[in-house]
């Protein structure tokens, strides 16, 4: 009787899931050792963060700034928070459909903020039944003069019915009693504005 055309390869039950290749066992049929699939994954580091119950976001309430009246946001690490702010993004968004706004970014301590208002629409990226714990970080946001202890390192202009957005990745980092601070000076023509920001928190350590 002649051989069947298929008898010289292994046994192979089809339609089963291939457990040999999900567990990492070889050799199964039709692959060697040699031919070892790339199982190397890249994940992103905010995305890391998240998955961790570590990112968390967030925005103020519409600021009006021009007109005579000064306005600002922040992003504060309180000065006992025992963590590290790592600043992933912030958008900056001018609702006014007429006019620019300026803003001025400033790096500076957190107590020369005084007592503003703390933003209550702040959430973890990552959104489950069994909630994340709260952040240490705050955003916070006031009108009027203010004194910052601090450095201006960036100015930024904002066009009417606009957003300037920007990632940072990590690159700014916070330590306890410190705070980034959005700036829009009372010049000029009285504007509608929204900060919104992205940060991760670590321990730290000693």
């Amino acid at each position: 009787m002649a051989k069947h055309p298929f008898s010289h390869q292994p046994p192979y039950f089809y339609g089963m899931t291939d457990m040999y290749m999900q567990m990492g066992f070889y050799p199964y049929p039709g692959q060697t050792a040699e031919e070892h699939p790339d199982a190397n994954v890249d994940i992103p580091l905010p995305t890391a963060m998240a998955m961790q119950c570590k990112y968390y976001l967030g925005q103020t309430v519409p600021l009006t700034a021009g007109g005579g009246t000064s306005a600002w946001a922040a992003l504060v690490n309180p000065l006992r928070s025992e963590v590290h702010l790592f600043v992933n993004e912030y958008v900056i968004t001018n609702r006014s459909a007429a006019y620019p706004a300026e803003a001025q970014l400033w790096f500076g301590k957190a107590a020369s903020l005084g007592n503003p208002t703390v933003s209550q629409f702040v959430t973890p990226g990552f959104v489950q039944l069994s909630p994340c714990p709260q952040p240490q970080g705050q955003i916070v946001y006031d009108t009027g003069s203010l004194s910052m202890n601090g450095t201006a390192s960036a100015t930024r202009v904002v066009s009417p019915s606009s957003s300037v957005a920007a990632e940072k990745t990590g690159h700014w980092i916070l330590g306890p009693g410190t705070a980034l601070l959005f700036y829009f000076p009372g010049e000029g023509e009285a504007v509608d504005l929204i900060v919104s920001l992205g940060w991760w928190e670590q321990p730290m350590y000693r």
